[in-house]
């Protein structure tokens, strides 16, 4: 399977939402609950307000047969706010392209540090990319509680 990595368009917003919502609530359904599925990927996602997040940050997309398939959105201070591969298109290379792309991109831009507050689910997967943890952080959101882990990467 062969996929491109290239620069977030806005007409792209739905087919993101669409993403994160299938991907959160397939592959990280075992290790939350579905009170905090639905809290962190609502079904009836503000696409506005993702929009808005997705043109602001560095985002960046995965599409393979001209369907997005990944998505990575970092903000200018080095923050990953958001990097998803679609459930159907793991373990290929995906998310650590979107992550290639960005460390390179945040180098250019003289960003020495990328940040990010990981899933349980993903963990792992930054560790394997050279992150490591710096504590943990309990948040809210739509009024459900979740406990996020704090990395951080030096480039």
């Amino acid at each position: 399977m062969t996929f491109a990595v290239r620069r977030f368009k806005m007409n792209e917003t739905r087919a993101v939402a669409k993403l994160i919502y299938e991907t959160v609530h397939r592959v990280c359904a075992a290790d939350y609950t579905p009170e905090q599925l639905d809290a962190w990927a609502p079904p009836n996602m503000d696409t506005l307000r993702l929009m808005a997040s997705l043109i602001k940050n560095y985002t960046l997309v995965a599409t393979a047969g001209g369907v997005v398939v990944g998505v990575i959105s970092t903000e200018n201070d080095g923050y990953i706010n958001r990097l998803f591969t679609h459930y159907s298109y793991q373990q290929r290379g995906i998310a650590s392209a979107l992550l290639l792309k960005t460390e390179q991109w945040a180098g250019k831009q003289g960003i020495r540090t990328l940040t990010l507050e990981a899933s349980y689910t993903a963990i792992d997967f930054y560790i394997k990319k050279g992150f490591r943890i710096t504590g943990t952080e309990k948040k809210v959101r739509n009024g459900v509680d979740f406990l996020n882990t704090k990395m951080i990467k030096d480039l």
